[in-house]
């Protein structure tokens, strides 16, 4: 009895996260105010009811993906940290692979959620916040390993390197440079950082 509640749950988890990942593939294309309950349903695969069953509206679970993604880029600000003083090349290259990683995952939800969201103020105020506490924890921790750090901001030298790494994926992924691989830009940022921190 217990192995078929917990066959259940697992199935209930796969539903909510099913329909969390269509939710992200569907604001990423309509933003917001274009999506619509269905939109999400047909792309999750699941009915009305089940929709409902998780979220009472597509605010709710807009805030949910918002919640979800800023705790995935807060932990990849944080890895930062994990870093040796002096880091390798290769453990930067590593961070910054892990970087394109949560875009891949979440970046044109980001991208797209930025210019359309919730109207409401008290929403807005807290994506603001979320995004300064991602950029200073960021470079509170790039600022520690860099010697030659003196009077530097840290929440604008985090927004720096991750508005660097987002525009960078961005055009990596629209193939806006002709012959100009993932990999050379991956290469290029890693030694930005690398030269950046000597």
């Amino acid at each position: 009895m217990a192995s078929d509640g917990s066959s259940l749950l697992r199935k209930s988890d796969r539903t909510r996260e099913s329909i969390l990942d269509a939710a992200r593939i569907a604001f990423a294309r309509k933003g917001f105010s274009g999506v619509t309950i269905r939109d999400i349903t047909d792309l999750a695969d699941v009915n009305r009811a089940g929709f409902y069953y998780y979220f009472s509206d597509k605010t709710e679970l807009f805030i949910e993906l918002g919640t979800e993604t800023y705790r995935q880029v807060l932990e990849v600000a944080e890895a930062f940290g994990d870093l040796p003083i002096p880091p390798s090349r290769g453990e930067l290259a590593e961070w910054v692979e892990g970087y394109f990683s949560y875009l891949d995952r979440n970046g044109a939800f980001v991208n797209r959620s930025t210019d359309d969201m919730p109207t409401d103020p008290v929403f807005r105020a807290a994506v603001a916040r979320s995004r300064r506490r991602t950029a200073t924890t960021l470079g509170e921790r790039i600022v520690k390993m860099s010697p030659s750090a003196v009077d530097v901001d840290p929440a604008a030298t985090g927004l720096v390197v991750m508005a660097m790494l987002e525009q960078s994926w961005q055009m990596v992924r629209h193939n806006d440079i002709a012959s100009m691989s993932r990999s050379t830009v991956l290469a290029a940022a890693t030694d930005l950082l690398w030269r950046a921190l000597d």
